[in-house]
């Protein structure tokens, strides 16, 4: 599962979204899924 910052569009890659935005330190609500399409 991936997850996006809304703020500086950092992916995360991981089951939950993380404490903290590694680039600019907004907390785990400003995070959204990434939808994955796979199918070619």
């Amino acid at each position: 599962m991936k997850f996006k910052c809304i703020v500086c569009d950092y992916i995360h890659e991981g089951d939950e979204a993380p404490e903290q935005c590694p680039l600019c330190h907004v907390g785990p609500e400003m995070f959204e899924i990434v939808e994955e399409d796979e199918k070619k």
